[in-house]
Parts: C-alpha cells; sequence; structure tokens
C-alpha cells in the first residue's frame, strides 16, 4: 500500500468519531445552542479531495469511519454527561472540525488543501466562540469571543471564495489531465 493510502487511512482513524459528533452537533441533540454553526467543506473542496483519492480508498475510508465513530460514540457518552453546557459545545465544535479539515487537506494541490482545511477550522473557532458565549459571565471573554466570531466569519468568507474558484479549476485540471 502506498504512502498517500495509509497516511489517509491513518488521519481517518484518528478522527473517525467526528463524523457521528458533527451529525450529532449539527443535528442539535446535545446542547442545543441558539446560533449553530454548520462545519462542513464547500462541495468545490470535497470535489478536490475525492479526485486526489484513488481507487476504493474513499469507500475503505469511509467504512473505517463509520465503524470507529460507532466505537468511539458509545465511549462518549459517559463523558458527555459530566461536561456542563459550554463544555459541550465546545467538545462539539473540536470534533465537527477534524473531519472536514482532514477532507480539505487531501486536495491535490497544496493551496486548495490548505484552503479547504482552514474552512472547517474557521467554522470550528466560530462554533467554540458561541459556546463560550454560552456559558461566559466575564466581560473581557464575552468581547473576545464575538471578536473571535467577528474576524473568523469575515475570513471565512474570503477562504470559500477563494476555494470555489480554484479549487473548481484544479478539479477541472484533474478531469483533463492538465497541470496549473
Amino acid at each position: 500500500m502506498n504512502t498517500r493510502i495509509l497516511l489517509v487511512l491513518s488521519a481517518v482513524a484518528s478522527i473517525a468519531a467526528s463524523g457521528a459528533m458533527a451529525q450529532q452537533s449539527q443535528s442539535g441533540t446535545t446542547s442545543g445552542q441558539s446560533q449553530q454553526t454548520t462545519i462542513e467543506l464547500p462541495a468545490a473542496c470535497r470535489t478536490a479531495a475525492q479526485a486526489s483519492v484513488q481507487g476504493d480508498t474513499m469507500q475503505k475510508m469511509q467504512d473505517m469511519q463509520r465503524n470507529m465513530s460507532q466505537t468511539m460514540q458509545s465511549g462518549m457518552q459517559g463523558m458527555m454527561g459530566q461536561m456542563n453546557e459550554t463544555q459541550k459545545g465546545l467538545h462539539e465544535a473540536m470534533m465537527g472540525m477534524n473531519n472536514p479539515m482532514m477532507t480539505g487537506m487531501m486536495a491535490k494541490d497544496p493551496d486548495v488543501a490548505w484552503v479547504c482545511s482552514m474552512i472547517p477550522h474557521h467554522q470550528g473557532a466560530i462554533a467554540m466562540a458561541r459556546a463560550g458565549l454560552k456559558g461566559a459571565d466575564n466581560a473581557e471573554s464575552k468581547k473576545l469571543a464575538e471578536k473571535t466570531i467577528e474576524e473568523n466569519e469575515k475570513s471565512l468568507k474570503e477562504l470559500v471564495a477563494w476555494a470555489e474558484k480554484h479549487a473548481q479549476s484544479e478539479n477541472k485540471n484533474e478531469a483533463t489531465g492538465s497541470t496549473k
């Protein structure tokens, strides 16, 4: 098995619980945050990542993630019960951004991989700041969280616009076999 496939499988195994936690977070079944932040990749980033994965590797990754997610989810239930609402929100945001970040990094083009990984990272930062605001009682902490949301929303718009432009051109190059 080549090194790239091993890296992909290893990365998926290390973040396998993310999918279940992200789905749980996005459906609002645990913390019920009033302003949910959806953590997901733009379609162009998903396509760029999928285009770089060879053969049946994508199916293997999905199968491994599904199996590991089921195992991790059952183990997390006890710990989640001991967390306060802010901790649950922080945990959900962190878990929710891992899988999309790892998927984004699989784009063949290094620039596209970096930007596509940063999109869910910024979405996660926004979700974490919102979770922090939910339980915050310190004025300075609240101000920092609000600033984090504002700055990351601005950066997120720029990253998404760049990815939609450049990841799409990478996808076209992959389909035609041309280079940049």
